[in-house]
């Protein structure tokens, strides 16, 4: 072996023992195939000392990616990955006499981690003000923040009080903003079943031409409707989604145009789907399914509170 040979390897090996040694310090299980080491710190950094009074790792953290997510939750990772799943740290605790799981999922944005997270939680939760959104239910805690889905669960003794320990912690620790995607904000509130409302990236209300889209439930009594915000690239792409809308309930019922409506306005019905009402505004498509009698204006409202 000549001189320069030797002097190259000896570079490549110390820099994959530096390599090593990040990870090793990090604490870290990789599952699978080798993670960046900036992703394992980012997440590790979560779970830094100092913890919870009481709080004691039992066992290395495991790091999951997009390759390796199956061996964890397998038949539930394909969901994930629509969302932009990027890693997945898992980590087992005992607290006092307690048993805590904590399952921090990082997801590409902030919509995706809301995405994911309202997904699998229902209005009828026991909601609690920890992150930009969280809730309780028979031994789990879990909430949304910037593009995390943190997701905790504990038994035993004073296990609610671990809980709210590694959820405020975590909330804490996890930079970023703390709300619920913006667009959320902008719509109308009166009627608005709280927490109905969801982010969707694949096939709202079973259209795949309205992905990805925003779905809310209004209420009037005992009428429910849905309100769907689909996001298209700009206002052309907006009206395509129109027109396929249109073209869609023309082959299983019954459509028209409704300039009255605004912008690309639409009427239409069919006998599964029932009466939807539709207009665009900008790079949005806006539709309206079960409307209620006022449901113009609650269309008309939407489509002005939009950037």
């Amino acid at each position: 072996m000549n001189t320069e040979v030797r002097i190259v390897s000896a570079v490549l090996c110390v820099a994959l023992a530096s390599l090593r040694a990040q990870a090793q310090s990090a604490g870290l299980h990789n599952s699978g195939s080798a993670a960046k080491v900036p992703a394992i710190s980012q997440l590790n950094s979560l779970l830094r000392q100092p913890l919870p009074a009481k709080a004691r790792a039992q066992g290395p953290p495991t790091l999951y990616n997009p390759d390796t997510l199956y061996q964890y939750i397998d038949g539930g990772a394909d969901l994930y990955l629509l969302y932009d799943f990027k890693a997945l740290l898992h980590q087992d605790f005992k607290v006092g006499t307690s048993d805590l799981t904590a399952d921090i999922y990082e997801m590409n944005k902030p919509e995706d981690a809301f995405g994911i997270y309202a997904s699998e939680r229902s209005p009828s939760y026991k909601f609690i003000a920890v992150g930009a959104e969280g809730y309780r239910d028979n031994g789990i805690l879990n909430f949304v923040s910037s593009r995390y889905y943190v997701k905790l669960a504990a038994s035993g003794a004073n296990s609610d009080a671990a809980l709210d320990q590694f959820a405020r912690l975590l909330s804490t620790r996890i930079a970023g903003t703390r709300t619920l995607p913006a667009l959320l904000d902008r719509l109308p509130r009166q009627n608005r079943v709280p927490h109905s409302e969801q982010y969707v990236r694949k096939d709202p209300l079973g259209h795949s031409f309205l992905a990805p889209a925003y779905v809310i439930t209004y209420s009037q009594g005992k009428q429910q409707s849905k309100l769907v915000i689909s996001v298209a690239a700009d206002a052309q792409a907006a009206k395509s989604r129109a027109d396929q809308l249109l073209r869609h309930f023309k082959q299983s019922g019954e459509s028209g145009t409704a300039p009255e409506l605004g912008e690309n306005g639409i009427r239409a019905k069919n006998s599964y789907e029932g009466r939807v009402i539709a207009r665009t505004q900008g790079r949005y498509l806006i539709a309206l399914f079960n409307p209620a009698e006022d449901g113009a204006q609650l269309l008309t409202t939407t489509a002005h509170s939009l950037p």
